[in-house]
């Protein structure tokens, strides 16, 4: 029997590699896309069995190419700009990659002519577009850079009929190559465990914004399995904000990683008043069956010990987190 073929499109990314471990394990015939093709040994174990194929999504006719040969029956686009910092600095690129890279795939997928359903990953860091007369006023060029790709795919699903779905998550954590804050801490925490071992000065204290801000924390594994399930069950043309449902404190997250370090670890906590966001409305998934089964204590445990290895084989190694 001929497996689903998936094309996950920036394979080679934090939620990318998991997804390409994931569905490959699970019987899907998987194409990953990245902008260059990886070197023998620097994926992830588990995407052994992955077709790698080196695309930039930025140029039309190098995604129709990349449709062409990966023949997918579904394609996860989770290519793009995913930090706010870099946004300030290169707008452009950050609405090229988000806006026009996503605009890209679907039209390739819609001169395929095949039925093919997208999964186009979001953000919940995109701002409410305004209305009327109401002038823009967006956070940071990444949120507007987001906030158009959504508008884009549900457009696309408008306009032209395509089976096209939005997945909008949080801040997703685990082991892999996160550069978010539970991977900072993580590093942080390693690095301070080795430290004390080798009887040298710890590293500098962890700066935290604040302790009371919130956030909500969503294991990458949980994640890809939303995506599952979108790809099997969700509907064509909506939004599914993807989250845990829990809020947690900076300063919690910080006590968390304390309670696991095995050295004393040392925080420098700013003066932040920044607002918390709200949590996410998540019934939508939670109706197709869907719930996250990874509490915050073994993310966290898995990426300080995924962390740990990475810090003991040295400045490479430590660098591809």
């Amino acid at each position: 029997m001929n497996r689903p073929r998936l094309l996950i499109t920036g394979a080679g990314g934090f939620c990318g590699e998991h997804a390409c471990a994931h569905f490959a394990s699970a019987g899907w015939h998987v194409t990953g896309a990245v902008r260059r093709l990886p070197r023998q040994g620097a994926m992830q174990a588990g995407t052994d069995g992955v077709e790698w194929r080196a695309s930039d999504l930025t140029a039309p006719s190098e995604v129709k190419a990349l449709l062409a040969d990966a023949r997918p029956d579904a394609v996860l686009h989770l290519a793009g700009v995913n930090a706010v910092g870099p946004s300030w600095d290169d707008p452009a690129s950050a609405l090229e990659a988000n806006l026009m890279g996503t605009v890209y795939v679907l039209e390739a997928i819609r001169a395929s002519g095949r039925p093919i359903r997208a999964i186009v990953a979001g953000s919940m860091l995109r701002y409410p577009l305004p209305s009327g007369t109401q002038a823009p006023a967006p956070p940071h060029p990444y949120g507007l850079s987001k906030s158009l790709q959504v508008l884009a795919a549900q457009s696309w699903a408008a306009m032209y009929g395509m089976d096209v779905i939005v997945a909008e998550p949080g801040n997703l954590i685990g082991p892999g190559r996160s550069r978010g804050i539970v991977a900072l801490l993580a590093r942080y925490a390693a690095e301070t465990e080795l430290a004390a071992e080798r009887g040298e000065a710890p590293p500098p204290a962890f700066r935290l914004s604040s302790r009371t801000e919130r956030r909500d924390m969503l294991d990458v594994r949980d994640a890809i399995r939303a995506y599952e399930l979108l790809l099997t069950g969700g509907e064509s043309g909506r939004v599914y904000p993807l989250a845990s449902g829990s809020m947690i404190t900076l300063g919690e997250l910080a006590d968390s990683f304390a309670r696991l370090a095995h050295a004393p670890l040392a925080f420098e906590v700013g003066s932040s008043a920044a607002p918390s966001p709200l949590p996410a409305d998540t019934s939508a998934l939670t109706a197709l069956g869907w719930a996250p089964s990874i509490p915050l204590a073994q993310s966290a445990s898995d990426t300080l010990e995924q962390m740990r290895r990475l810090v003991r084989s040295g400045p490479d190694g430590a660098a591809n987190v």
